[in-house]
This record gives structure tokens, C-alpha cells and sequence, in this order.
């Protein structure tokens, strides 16, 4: 479980002249935009009133749960298990992930201390901070990119070594997502924190005391208030309580793995490689737009309760910038990308993007499943 899975190497890129000047000119159409309509490109009312809701609605829901009056029916305990898991997800994908990449805020204490609601729903924020970085830097890149990293267990890349089992990946894949959630609960953190000195070009890195305790501390409340305390204060057996906390992290989990990995796990994405000297021959931004793809781009809803997830090509360019923004930029990031020959890939819907997602995990369970590394058709950007 605590063995190592990241490289000693140090990644970095190396662009050209062309793909340069597309990433900047992006960049100066993306500040263009918040300079003329006079927004600023942290959090707004909306993106704080829905946090406001969300824990609000939790600890209404815990109330009720604790009160007892739900103790007659063992599915309507079931159901407000469930109902906390997906307000755990919302919580995540609209608070905690724009605070860990400083885009709540314009000050820093905010930013930290909603980042800190990673822990309220079970994870840790300075290690999803220290490999979400990561992941951002090296996107689809194997041995560096955290999120292809599974000791195995699922084939995301050509670059890992094939076994026999892969053949079925693609029909186990979503009972393995379904415990995402509560792997991260019980086991990741301490992997990450114990098992791995190398997250990215960051090397035989040393934790702060301050850290494990926050990670121990942290760990042992969030199993006290979702567990513990209902199963002491909630007149129901044990069992009850232990199914429906199992509950709480199931479908948040496979719905919390899917929308990750269908943005850059796909029919058509790419899987660059460094060269010997660690080179990734390529502009940073070009790098995003060959391995990440958008899904329900024309549904607000969508992205109003994924916290912009489904807008993930703008996310990886400006992550800096508040998920709200990204419905406004992301017709910038295409109509400049076309204008460069660089493609922009979007998906018509999210059952559309899971699709595409199994397509490419049951390419790569065959032995020979190769994906090319650069994206061809970008023509107009010299490689």
C-alpha cells in the first residue's frame, strides 16, 4: 500500500516561438475580458451563497439524522447518508478546490482556510493541494501525473506496463470508482504522507510535524462526526450507521472519479513523454488542450453544480481564476485556439464523455493499446 509510485526525474517544458505567442495572446484575451467588464476573477455573491447553502443544508440534514426522527426507516437513514456524501461533492468541487488554487479569494487566509473544508469532507488539504499542483503540471504524463498513478490497478496510460487483468478494466472500473471516496478517507492521505517522498519535481520531500498532526487530528474528527457520534447518539444498530456511513461515500465517490477522469482519460486525448534529458517538447498551454477535454460546454447548470468541472480546459489554463468565470472564457479559449489551428476538445454531454472515457480504458486493455503523444492536427503550432 505505501510503496513509492512517482519518478526521481524532474520534468519541464520546452516550447516555440508560435506556441508562445498563442499562449500569451490567450492570456491577454482572457484579462481583456475581466479589464472591460470590471469583475474580478476570484469568487462572487453566487460562488459564497452556495457555500453558505451547502453547509447549511449538511448540518440540517446531520441535525435530523441525530434527532432521531428518522429511526423508523433504515432507507430514509440510508438516503440521508447519501444526501451528506453529495453535498460532500459539492462542497469539494465549489469551495475546496478553487480555495486550494487561490481563485476564492484575492487573500491568502480565506483561500487557506476554505481550503481546510477538504478535511470536513474526509481528505487533506495540504496533500490534495501537493499532488492536485501536480497533476496540473504534468497532465497525462505517466510517472509524474498523480491521478494516473494506481499501483496498477487500472491501465490510464499506454506507458503502464500491461497485466492480464486489464482485459476487464473497463467492466471493473466502476465498482473500483465507487470506492474512491472512501479510499481517500481511509487510505490515500497516509500513502501520500508515508509512502512517497517524490510528488512531482518536488524531491524526498519532509513534512512538517504541523502537518501530521493536522492530517491525524483531522482524520479523527471527520471519522467522530459522520460515524462515531451516530452510532452512539442515533437509537439504531450499529449496523445501520456503518452501512449507511459506506453509503456516504459510494456514489459521491464514483460520481466525484468520473467527472475527474472523463476530462482527461478519453477517445481522443494524448500521452506526451519526456525525453531522456526529462524535456517535454511542447507549450505548456498546447499541453492542456491535447489532454483535457470539456463536456456540456452550453449547460450552466452543469457547471453551477460541478463548480465548473465540466469547463476543465479553462480550469487547467487559469486555474488561478474562480470556476464561475469559466462559462464566460471558455468561447474565448476556442475561438483563439481555432484562430492558431490548435484543437479544442468538447464533448456534447456528460453521458457522452463517459463514454468516451470506457471507449479508451477498453483500448488500453488490450496489450498492444497505444495512443499517440502530440496531437498531429495541430498544424498551424510548430512541435
Amino acid at each position: 500500500m505505501l510503496k513509492a509510485t512517482t519518478t526521481e526525474k524532474v520534468f519541464k517544458y520546452k516550447s516555440s516561438k508560435d506556441k508562445d505567442e498563442f499562449a500569451k495572446e490567450l492570456r491577454k484575451r482572457v484579462n481583456k475580458y475581466f479589464k472591460e467588464n470590471k469583475i474580478s476573477k476570484k469568487a462572487n455573491v453566487e460562488v459564497i451563497l452556495k457555500g453558505v447553502l451547502a453547509f447549511l443544508l449538511w448540518f440540517v440534514i446531520y441535525g435530523v439524522i441525530l434527532s432521531g426522527k428518522l429511526n423508523n426507516s433504515f432507507i430514509l437513514i440510508i438516503a440521508s447518508f447519501l444526501s451528506l456524501g453529495l453535498i460532500n461533492v459539492f462542497i469539494a468541487f465549489n469551495i475546496m478546490h478553487d480555495a486550494n488554487h487561490k481563485a476564492y479569494s484575492k487573500q491568502d487566509k480565506w483561500n487557506i482556510a476554505l481550503g481546510y473544508t477538504m478535511n470536513f469532507v474526509g481528505g487533506n488539504s495540504y496533500l490534495f493541494t501537493m499532488m492536485h499542483n501536480v497533476h496540473h503540471s504534468f497532465v497525462n504524463i505517466a510517472h509524474m501525473d498523480v491521478t494516473m498513478e494506481t499501483h496498477g490497478v487500472f491501465r490510464f496510460t499506454p506507458a503502464e506496463k500491461w497485466k492480464p487483468f486489464h482485459k476487464y478494466q473497463h467492466i471493473y472500473v466502476p465498482i473500483l470508482y465507487s470506492l474512491a471516496h472512501i479510499h481517500w478517507v481511509l487510505v490515500k492521505d497516509y500513502k501520500w504522507m508515508f509512502g512517497e517522498t517524490n510528488i512531482g519535481n518536488n524531491k524526498q520531500i519532509q513534512h512538517s510535524l504541523k502537518e501530521y498532526i493536522i492530517l491525524f487530528v483531522s482524520k479523527a474528527l471527520y471519522y467522530a462526526l459522520t460515524l462515531v457520534i451516530p452510532i452512539l447518539v442515533v437509537d439504531v444498530p450499529w449496523w445501520w450507521i456503518t452501512i449507511a456511513w459506506i453509503n456516504l461515500h459510494i456514489i459521491p465517490g464514483l460520481m466525484f472519479a468520473l467527472l475527474f477522469q472523463c476530462t482527461h482519460v478519453y477517445e481522443g486525448t494524448h500521452y506526451p513523454l519526456p525525453d531522456d534529458e526529462g524535456v517535454i517538447h511542447n507549450n505548456y498551454f498546447v499541453h492542456v488542450l491535447e489532454t483535457t477535454s470539456d463536456f456540456s460546454v452550453n449547460s450552466y447548470l452543469m457547471s453551477w453544480f460541478t463548480g465548473g468541472i465540466n469547463l476543465h480546459v479553462a480550469h487547467h489554463l487559469f486555474p488561478d481564476i474562480n470556476h464561475v468565470h469559466y462559462f464566460s472564457l471558455t468561447p474565448i479559449i476556442r475561438k483563439c485556439a481555432e484562430e492558431y489551428g490548435i484543437q479544442y476538445q468538447d464533448t456534447k454531454n456528460f453521458s457522452t464523455a463517459v463514454s468516451k472515457h470506457f471507449k479508451m480504458l477498453k483500448h488500453l486493455s488490450n496489450k498492444d493499446g497505444e495512443v499517440s503523444q502530440y496531437n498531429l492536427k495541430n498544424s498551424n503550432v510548430s512541435n
